[in-house]
Order: C-alpha cells, then sequence, then structure tokens
C-alpha cells in the first residue's frame, strides 16, 4: 500500500503530502484543490510510464490545459520543478520521485511535443522501433528537451505497489455514458467516465469465477430497498451488452428490465460495486464526488460497504466528496479510514489537515462538518 504522496508546484499546490490511509477522504469547499490534488498523483502515474499527452491524460482524469498552466502561479522561479513523490515506507519496496521542469524563456510548449518526446524515448529504450513517421530533428530534440526537462530519482519498480501507481486513475462517473452499452472504453476494463460496464460484466459471466464475483455484486445491491436481482442475458449476440434487472415490486409477468429503464443511482452503485470486487480493475485509484447520484442516507451505507470491500479485495481509494452523509461512514478511530479537509491558506497555496479522533469528539462528523467545527467550509458569506 502507498503510505505517503508528496506533490510540488502543481497547479494550487506549492508544497503538500498526504500519508493515506487505505480508505481516504477529501473534503473542502468548492475550489480548494482537492481535484489538483488528485490529478498531481495522475500526473506522476502519467510521467512514471512516460505518457505525458493527451490521450493519457484525459484517459486518467488530469484536466487538459497549456503546460505552464500546471505549474504552481504561486512559485516565484522562473523555472519551478514540479515532483511528486510517492513512497510506500512500510515495505520499502516502492520509492519514486518524478520532476518535470518547464523553460518559461522559450516559445509555449504544446502537448504535442511531449507526445514526440515520449515517442522518442520509447525508441531508445527499445520499445519502438519507429518513430511513426514522425521527423525529429537534432535541434527540435534539444528545444523540446530544453524546454522539458524530466529527472527520476534511482527507483526500485517491484510488486502490487508499482503496477497500482502507473494503472492509477481518477473516475468520475457521467450518466450519459454510464447508460451507453456501447461506450468506446479506452482503459480496460472500465473506463473514467464509466464506458465499459455493460461489456465486463458479460465477460465476468462468461468466466469460471464470474458468478463468485457476480454474487457478492447482488448481495451488496439488496442494499436499494427495490432490488431483486441481477441476470446477464445468456443469448446476447457477440455485440450486445445489457442487463436484466428485476424490482420486487413490479408484476412478476414483466419480471425483468433492462439498464435503459433503472435510476441513474442503480448504475452507479453497480460501477462501483464491480471497480472494488473485480481484480482486474486498478489497485489504487480516486473517485471523485462518490455522493453523486445517491440519497443521504444510502451514502453513509455505500462508504462503509466500500470500505469494507476496499480492505476484502486490497485496494487503496481516495474519494472527495461535498456530501456531510459520507463522513458518517467512516470510522475515523480505524488507522486504515482517513479524512482530510482540503484548504487553501493565506496565500492561496492548497493544503491539507488531517482530521483525527479525539475522545472530546461528541457530534457525528457530519455535524462536525456543517458546524464548521472541522474546517472546509466557505468562509468569505
Amino acid at each position: 500500500m502507498i503510505e505517503s504522496i508528496s506533490i510540488k508546484n502543481f497547479k494550487s499546490v506549492v508544497d503538500l503530502k498526504l500519508d493515506l490511509g487505505q480508505f481516504n477522504v477529501l473534503i473542502g469547499e468548492n475550489g480548494c484543490g482537492k481535484s489538483n490534488i488528485l490529478e498531481g498523483i495522475a500526473f506522476g502515474a502519467a510521467a512514471s510510464v512516460n505518457k505525458l499527452d493527451r490521450e493519457f491524460f484525459s484517459n486518467r482524469g488530469i484536466r487538459i490545459t497549456d503546460p505552464k498552466f500546471m505549474y504552481s502561479v504561486f512559485n516565484e522561479e522562473s523555472n519551478p520543478v514540479i515532483e511528486i513523490d510517492i513512497k510506500d515506507t512500510k515495505s520499502g519496496i516502492f520509492d519514486k520521485r518524478f520532476e518535470l521542469k518547464y523553460n518559461a524563456e522559450l516559445k509555449p510548449a504544446r502537448w504535442e511535443d511531449l507526445s514526440i518526446l515520449n515517442r522518442f524515448a520509447r525508441m531508445l529504450s527499445g520499445e519502438s522501433k519507429a518513430m511513426d513517421d514522425t521527423v525529429l530533428s537534432y535541434d527540435d530534440f534539444n528545444l523540446i528537451m530544453n524546454r522539458f526537462q524530466h529527472r527520476f530519482d534511482p527507483i526500485v519498480l517491484s510488486g502490487k505497489d508499482a503496477i497500482s501507481f502507473h494503472d492509477y486513475l481518477i473516475f468520475s462517473l457521467e450518466e450519459s455514458i454510464l447508460r451507453k452499452y456501447d461506450a468506446e472504453n479506452a482503459i480496460h476494463p472500465l473506463g473514467r467516465n464509466g464506458e465499459g460496464l455493460f461489456a465486463y460484466l458479460k465477460e465476468i459471466s462468461q468466466r469460471e469465477d464470474g458468478l463468485d464475483i457476480l454474487k457478492e455484486i447482488k448481495e451488496n445491491l439488496y442494499i436499494l430497498d427495490w432490488f431483486a436481482d441481477l441476470e446477464i442475458p445468456k443469448d446476447q449476440l457477440s455485440n450486445e451488452f445489457s442487463l436484466q434487472v428485476k424490482d420486487k415490486y413490479v408484476n412478476d409477468t414483466l419480471r425483468f428490465f433492462d439498464q435503459r429503464s433503472t435510476n441513474e443511482g442503480f448504475l452507479y452503485l453497480l460501477f462501483y460495486l464491480t471497480l472494488f470486487i473485480s481484480d482486474e480493475t486498478p489497485s489504487f485509484f480516486a473517485i471523485d464526488n462518490l455522493e453523486s447520484s445517491f440519497n443521504p442516507k444510502l451514502c453513509r451505507e455505500i462508504t462503509k460497504r466500500l470500505i469494507q470491500l476496499a480492505k476484502k479485495h486490497d485496494k487503496q481509494v481516495i474519494v472527495t466528496t461535498h456530501s456531510p452523509a459520507i463522513l458518517d461512514g467512516l470510522d475515523i478511530t480505524d488507522n486504515d479510514e482517513r479524512l482530510f479537509v482540503i484548504r487553501r491558506n493565506m496565500d492561496g497555496y492548497t493544503k491539507a489537515n488531517r482530521v483525527e479522533y479525539k475522545t472530546s469528539m461528541t457530534v457525528p462528523l457530519s455535524e462536525a462538518w456543517t458546524k464548521g467545527y472541522i474546517g472546509g467550509l466557505p468562509e468569505n458569506f
């Protein structure tokens, strides 16, 4: 498990360190930098596999912008350096630092330059034998290298933690995409906006271990009062992907309806359960706005169940939320479950403070948040 992440000079983050547990919740007012923290980690993951390009960024959840805006605007240095430092201090098998330096004196760099540089690096390493017909002169290469200077500290990459960091992405579900059975899926098995869910459930249903996975998914879907059953049709064509959902209140003559008729909360929950239970999904990932489409009381129960599933299936998760109900699903007396308040300081820097349990706490975390006891609320009105 990744023990800590340090981020320097990335967007609103000047110098921040998060000591992570297994399930981590970030709260704070709008614009405080929660998403910038998640993107900083994704930026480090992109750098770790030499894929600093638009396609990788968009598929992993990094908002595309001009390269100069990826650097902290608070840094007075003419050549700031982005540093992403990921450590597993517990086992000592994973320790990586990535630095990216921007030369502001040259013309604004383009992401296309980075893409060319990535392909050149892969060619030098033997991954690729060609440059995809890209002509890169000596002067061109020097210009790109002057704009962006990469430095990797000596590292040891081994074990599951190394793989988990490479595969990190930010899930941010969109109902319109989640409902599409044929949505293009750039990342197998599940895309960050909900792509690939129905195809993956169909794939699971046809495997030997699939019954156990589907059984566990259904066991957790029963927290929805109306849910009775879920089946994957066995007579689907190769290009067909659908679900059969049973509502216990619907007449038996109708029996099942498909994903087009069910509510969005069901689809969001189905996606999250599949994400947490499957061994093929990333073991380290983030979820932006976990509470989307869920009733407040359901938020609390879903949080509890996802924490249990994270521990059972060895997933490490960071979530953001604006719902106090999510907090009541946390047990911060358990060191694996951590709450962080994200804020901007007087200089505008994004900072993080962990909320630790104290015996003097006499109210639920949701109430402590909404009443301003732990911070994370707007203070200008």
